[in-house]
């Protein structure tokens, strides 16, 4: 079995210790996260693994003739070759394993003698022509094929030049790269950052499969729990070990975490109270010997440190405005870009409250969906309307929102810093209430003061966000607002959304986001064959737990017609399907508003009821209304009448509720 092993190592940068005494050992089938907040050093250690940082102190040893490769986090583009040629290059080293072959073959082919010399070379090239089995190189075209597939690369993306991929493609392009070299260990920062469910899914099956060493660094909690089963938290420079999955981690932390706070508080109480003695009697001659002891007892202590990064920070989103039932209304749109057509013919509906999440495949158009509902694209045919009094934000994973922030701060030296630019959305937040916002989404300490200019675009992204989320709107758009997050920013981002009382359609690739946030499901599919031909547009009423039992269940309908039913004939069928489908919605829909309006009008009533029965009961506690017996007779009569018009109208909202659960539920 091999290893990877690091033995000892730190690594401090000035003052601060990002590693001390860390000993790791990651083995041949071991599945690995490494947890720890932004910036306590996962990416270093990573580095130091794979031996592109050198520590301070301590070693790094690896079997002999293992490889370990590293998937960087971000920052990766390649240039001047086509996307088949730059992947081919992950086979390098093996090319250079086949011409030693090749030489020691020649060599073997010119030597007349069995030698003890010619014993050595026989040894050498048969170890080298076991590697080169064992490389997947003469396999190599239908593994290329595999990996840019499952990745989402398409057969037309081959010829293609890799300089016209975007920046989240070069990463796809690169981790296609790592693991066609099929290392003995796979070292991966952040792989999940730029694939979407799909990609995800297949990534996860691969990691699964994989014989060698895996270590990972996701912000994915699903992917996580589907690929390890073993957690490193760098937590104050070392690193603690937990078995088991990310959840169950999470679970055992957060115990950890409250435990260590109650004892960090109940420590402060008795700083506070040694403090306090000191500072009273420190003038004091005959306290003199006390006041020394405690001061001694202050500098002997081992004192508890809060770990910073596992504190839960929440945040309220202001409330949503009101607005119209019907938030947006799309009517046969269409988009093209180059006359390929990426949406044709749409109609939706998103209504007030909703928390609509579109799914599908790349390219299926979802970014460019949420473009134009944001009002970000307007080159497209067919109509888009909005409802009344919608106030609209719309974020997306780009920079695009800093240049009206550089242009906003013109002619301050610098341009504005982090803090001064959130306070800029806040409604008079003092400092520390900032801070708090802040932490939350990773900004800590004197991070808070950076200028936004020399911000690194995940951190702008973070800014960006958090901006939008502190302003008054009713409809969010948010392309991938996960990106860019930790387990607990996310946890944040979460919890605030669903506390929110407006609008929101997204687009994630983060599944267990999607589940704990959507309400509906819009999925997107190009049609097949003809590109001018509607896109197959699917409405799911109902959460992603609800979508993919569906998914699955319309997949196995279709399996078992496969072949039953001509393309043309299959094409009519679900075009029918789908408009029964929609009209399906578009009853349960009105049904709903039609209970819920009468709920309110029930309870609304009930309440003028309770009222009135108050006003009565009063004047019943007024002596000198007993002496006109018509007037007492009267008011009881009233009460009477008052407690059975409640009472059935308490009935009639017990039954209209227990409807609008059921279509709510369906």
């Amino acid at each position: 079995m091999g290893h990877v092993q690091a033995t000892g190592v730190s690594l401090a940068y000035g003052a601060r210790d990002i590693l001390r005494s860390v000993t790791v050992n990651l083995r041949t089938g071991d599945r690995c996260a490494l947890a720890g907040a932004n910036g306590s050093g996962k990416s270093t250690l990573m580095k130091i693994l794979v031996g592109s940082i050198v520590p301070d102190t301590g070693t790094v040893t690896c079997s002999a003739g293992a490889r370990v490769s590293y998937l960087a986090q971000s920052g990766i583009s390649h240039q001047g070759r086509s996307l088949r040629e730059e992947v081919e290059a992950a086979y390098t080293d093996i090319r250079r394993i086949i011409d030693e072959r090749d030489r020691l073959a020649e060599l073997l082919a010119g030597t007349a003698r069995a030698d003890e010399s010619t014993m050595n070379i026989v040894e050498q090239h048969h170890a080298l022509e076991e590697r080169v089995q064992h490389s997947g190189y003469y396999e190599r075209e239908a593994e290329i094929s595999r990996v840019l597939s499952g990745l989402g690369f398409t057969g037309a993306d081959m010829d293609r030049q890799t300089d016209e991929f975007s920046g989240g493609w070069q990463m796809r392009i690169a981790l296609a790269k790592v693991l066609l070299e099929r290392p003995d260990f796979l070292l991966l920062d952040e792989p999940t950052n730029y694939l979407d469910v799909e990609a995800r899914i297949w990534l996860g099956r691969f990691l699964a499969a994989y014989p060698g060493g895996v270590l990972l660094v996701s912000h994915d909690r699903r992917f996580l729990d589907e690929t390890v089963d073993t957690i490193w938290e760098l937590f104050l420079a070392e690193v603690k070990r937990y078995r088991g999955t990310y959840t169950k981690y999470e679970k055992q932390r957060q115990q950890e975490l409250e435990q260590t706070i109650a004892a960090w508080e109940q420590q402060q109480e008795e700083i506070r109270r040694v403090e306090d003695f000191i500072r009273r009697f420190r003038a004091t001659a005959s306290k003199a010997k006390q006041v020394q002891s405690r001061v001694k007892q202050l500098e002997k202590l081992d004192r508890i440190e809060i770990p910073e990064h596992l504190k839960r920070m929440t945040f309220r989103i202001p409330p949503a405005p009101r607005s119209g039932r019907e938030v947006i209304t799309l009517e046969h749109v269409s988009r093209a870009y180059d006359g390929n057509r990426v949406i044709s013919d749409l109609n939706l509906i998103v209504e007030r409250g909703e928390r609509v999440v579109l799914a599908g495949p790349n390219g299926a158009g979802k970014s460019t969906l949420l473009r134009i509902l944001a009002d970000q694209d307007s080159e497209f045919s067919g109509g888009k309307r909005y409802g009344a009094g919608v106030a609209l934000g719309y974020y997306a994973d780009d920079d695009r929102w800093l240049s009206a922030a550089s242009s906003e701060a013109s002619g301050a030296v610098g341009g504005p810093s982090v803090i001064d630019t959130v306070s800029q959305a806040t409604n008079g937040q003092n400092e520390q209430q900032l801070r708090n916002l802040l932490g939350g989404f990773l900004f800590h300490g004197d991070d808070v003061y950076k200028k936004v200019a020399v911000l690194s675009g995940g951190e702008r992204s973070r800014v960006a966000l958090l901006q939008l989320l502190l302003r008054p709107l009713n409809l969010l758009v948010l392309d991938e607002p996960t990106n860019h997050l930790d387990m607990t920013s996310k946890s944040v981002l979460l919890d605030s959304l669903r506390g929110y009382d407006g609008t929101i359609v997204f687009v994630s690739h983060d599944r267990s986001f999607i589940e704990s946030l959507a309400t509906r499901v819009v999925e997107l599919t190009p049609a097949p064959g003809d590109p001018m031909e509607p896109s197959v547009i699917r409405d799911y009423p109902g959460d992603y737990s609800y979508y993919a039992w569906k998914l699955s269940h319309r997949e196995q309908i279709e399996s078992a017609h496969h072949g039953a039913e001509s393309e043309g004939e299959t094409d009519a069928r679900e075009g029918e399907d789908q408009r029964k489908q929609q009209e399906l919605h578009k009853q349960r829909r009105n049904r709903i508003q039609q209970l819920e309006r009468e709920m309110d009008e029930l309870l609304e009533r009930m309440d003028a009821l309770q009222a009135r029965h108050q006003e009565i009961q009063k004047e019943l506690t007024d002596p000198l209304i007993y002496g006109v017996g018509a007037s007492v007779r009267r008011l009881k009569k009233e009460l009477d009448s008052l407690d059975a018009e409640t009472e059935e109208l308490s009935a009639r909202w017990e039954s209209v509720e227990v409807e609008h659960e059921r279509l709510l539920s369906d």
